[in-house]
């Protein structure tokens, strides 16, 4: 029985907060906050310090906030109805400091009066033609010449954007939440034995929405480095770790059918191919098929690098299944990606008489009544598609064996749903597969309930992705060598890491996509990024696969994506604010045709001036393409001091955790799972309700 708070956190939605109308709401749920919990975890990208009066002279011009007490000196007239630039100049005793403001009405200007005393909050740059500091659009609030300045102890918030949603709505009903979560606090799951650091669940979550200032501190405050975010990371493993073993545990409870491998059968189908398979495919086929001849359930992760293979393995694996008159599923991420398994199937068994079928969301009403009879009867043996695989009205005849494409975009909950397909009083084999090569100190972590095959050769013939590095001082270089590329057919990607500008960075996919528009003339542009819904990204991508979409300018979440043979270019803006991993990923996203291939990272100058380990991981990029090895170093290079400001674990598994930067904490999590599961399992059930609700012990 789950504790009523925990409950209450879980079951409230967000609509019956006070005051968030029903189209605030709906936006809320589009970025997948549905309830109180979802919007408690919904933590803070950036923080802003107002515990602290800054001098004019002490004020920095390194893009950080500062709060100044200073006075109107000077104001400059503005005579039109609506004025395009606004400026008043600040004095205190320290220094002179210009604000700007832009489009303000004349109305609102006419309140500044010289002489005036103001509270200014703001960043603070330097303007190179008048060679004073700037405050560019500051927060100002009017003083009375003697009155006592009352400051925060506590940073202030600043959320990732919500889709037609003020930032101030944003902060006031997640401060109404955590005031709920003050009145009705959740229960400690994690006494002072199983918690190294000795802070509560509800002291952890309230600290990492508002944390208690730095004293004396010159660095950046970052949230991941705190004993308060590390410790609700802790307890999340925890709870990962338990339904990892529970997971394991129920399934040695039960049997899978023993199915018989007709080695001329496949020996057959090897021989058909038109290349070669590479030892690496044919050991790790051996060993899949060695346990499908089982009783045993087969649990088996296959990692491999991009383009080595994997998808051939599987479809193998499948056939043993076909060749039983037994049915194997194909769960895939994404609709189009879906798409693309299915036809690879298609041309594999050309000529095998074995039936094939796709379910996904989008087939119209007679399609999917089509291949939900096919399923049902029997008569499809290979079936491939998305969350539709595993919905209440799909029925399977005999399914066996169900493969998991890119497991880490996929959570617990749908390994459990699809094992629920299994015959009465059986259970699946089960294959998950990822492209994320994963060094060995996160695979505990990650799959400590299955078996590890890994695929390190990648087939001959594959040309290498050429890399570049170049500094951002040479996108206008870039960009013109991109129209010259162009006229040959080439199609690119361009990634960026930001959805949205923030104040500590100007670019954003959208600026980079207005810019590219304007200089790339007679191609179309196409813009991708996560906010956007499921069928416009999935007919974005289509757009590009199919030729009309030339420039496909996108955050990182083309990292796992379809193979577009055309695509030959990647130029990846700010690369030294990717993690090294993703960074292989995203380049893994070219050369996948015959075509030579490159990769551009273009990196800011400034940002690496003092950061020894962006320009270590651009040279590791430069130097090799095996993902094993990039893996390896990436983990080395990302310890917890090292954040990027982004979540870069590629792992959707997860609400808070980032398995690169936490995997220090992996082991301990795992001590306490396992004493936990022997000695207080309704802690264990509380723990599992927490963090991964749909998850049935």
């Amino acid at each position: 029985m789950v504790l009523d708070n925990d409950s209450k956190f879980h079951t409230s939605d967000i609509s019956t907060i006070k005051g968030l109308g029903p189209r605030y709401v709906h936006s809320f749920y589009k970025k997948g906050i549905f309830t109180l919990f979802d919007l408690l975890l919904d933590l803070p990208f950036r923080y802003l310090d107002k515990t602290k009066l800054t001098k004019i002279a002490d004020a920095k011009i390194d893009g950080s906030y500062s709060l100044i007490d200073a006075h109107i000196v000077k104001v400059n007239n503005m005579t039109s109805s609506r004025s395009r630039i606004f400026k008043l100049g600040l004095q205190d005793e320290t220094g002179y400091l210009e604000a700007v403001f832009f489009n303000l009405p004349v109305n609102f200007t006419k309140q500044f009066q010289v002489g005036g005393r103001y509270l200014v909050f703001g960043c603070v740059k330097f303007n190179d033609f008048t060679s004073n500091k700037n405050i560019v659009q500051p927060n100002m609030t009017r003083l009375n010449e003697s009155e006592i300045i009352q400051l925060e102890d506590r940073l202030s918030p600043v959320y990732h954007a919500v889709e037609k949603t003020p930032q101030a709505v944003i902060k006031k009903v997640i401060h109404s939440t955590l005031e709920t979560m003050q009145n009705f606090p959740f229960e400690e799951l994690l006494d002072n034995k199983h918690n190294p650091f000795k802070i509560s669940f509800n002291e952890a979550l309230y600290n990492a929405h508002y944390p208690v200032a730095q004293k004396d501190s010159t660095s950046k405050f970052i949230l991941q480095n705190t004993q308060s975010f590390k410790r609700l990371c802790f307890e999340e493993l925890v709870a990962y770790q338990l339904t990892l073993i529970c997971l394991k545990k129920k399934n040695e409870t039960k049997t899978a059918y023993k199915l018989q491998v007709n080695t001329d059968f496949i020996n057959l189908f090897i021989k058909s191919l038109p290349f070669s398979l590479t030892p690496d495919q044919m050991k790790v086929f051996s060993q899949i098929a060695d346990d499908l001849s089982l009783e045993k359930p087969m649990l088996r992760l296959l990692h491999g690098d991009v383009g080595s293979g994997k998808t051939l393995v599987a479809v193998m694996s499948m056939l043993i299944c076909a060749n039983n008159q037994k049915q194997s599923v194909l769960l895939a991420p994404t609709e189009i990606l879906a798409k693309q398994h299915y036809n690879t199937i298609l041309k594999f068994t050309s000529g095998l008489n074995i039936e094939t079928t796709l379910l996904t969301g989008s087939l119209k009403a007679k399609q999917r009544a089509e291949a939900l009879e096919k399923i049902r009867s029997g008569k499809a043996l290979i079936i491939v598609g998305t969350h539709s695989l595993f919905q209440p009205e799909v029925e399977y005849k005999e399914l066996v064996f169900s493969v998991i494409d890119e497991q880490h975009r996929f959570g617990i909950d749908q390994r459990v749903a699809l094992l629920k397909k299994a015959p009465l009083g059986k259970t699946l084999h089960q294959l998950v597969m990822t492209a994320t090569p994963i060094p060995r100190t996160l695979q505990l972590a990650l799959f400590s309930d299955l078996d590890v095959s890994t695929i390190t050769t990648v087939p001959k013939g594959r040309k290498p992705i050429k890399t570049v590095v170049m500094s951002n001082e040479k996108k206008d270089f870039v960009i013109s060598r991109l129209n010259e590329t162009l006229k040959n057919g080439n199609q690119v990607y361009w990634v960026c890491p930001n959805i949205e500008a923030t104040e500590d960075n100007d670019e954003s996919v959208t600026t980079s996509f207005n810019e590219l528009k304007n200089k790339i003339k007679g191609y179309k542009v196409g813009l991708l990024h996560g906010q956007m819904s499921s069928d416009e990204k999935d007919s974005v991508m289509q757009d590009f696969l199919d030729g009309k979409i030339s420039v496909l300018v996108a955050t990182s979440i083309i990292e796992v994506g379809v193979d577009v043979p055309n695509a030959n270019i990647i130029i990846i803006e700010k690369a030294n604010r990717f993690g090294l991993a993703q960074l292989h990923q995203l380049r893994g996203r070219v050369g996948r045709g015959s075509l030579d291939s490159s990769c551009v990272l273009l990196y800011d100058k400034e940002d690496c001036t003092d950061n020894e380990t962006a320009v270590k991981r651009l040279q590791i990029m430069r130097e090799t393409t095996d993902g094993f090895v990039i893996a390896t170093e990436d983990l080395k290079l990302r310890g917890p001091g090292d954040v990027i400001g982004q979540r870069q674990s590629g792992f959707d598994i997860f609400k808070l955790v980032d398995v690169r930067r936490d995997f220090e904490l992996i082991n301990d999590a795992r001590s306490v799972a396992c004493d936990l599961i022997e000695n207080d399992i309704e802690k264990v059930k509380k723990l599992i309700a927490r963090w991964f609700k749909n998850f049935n012990l």
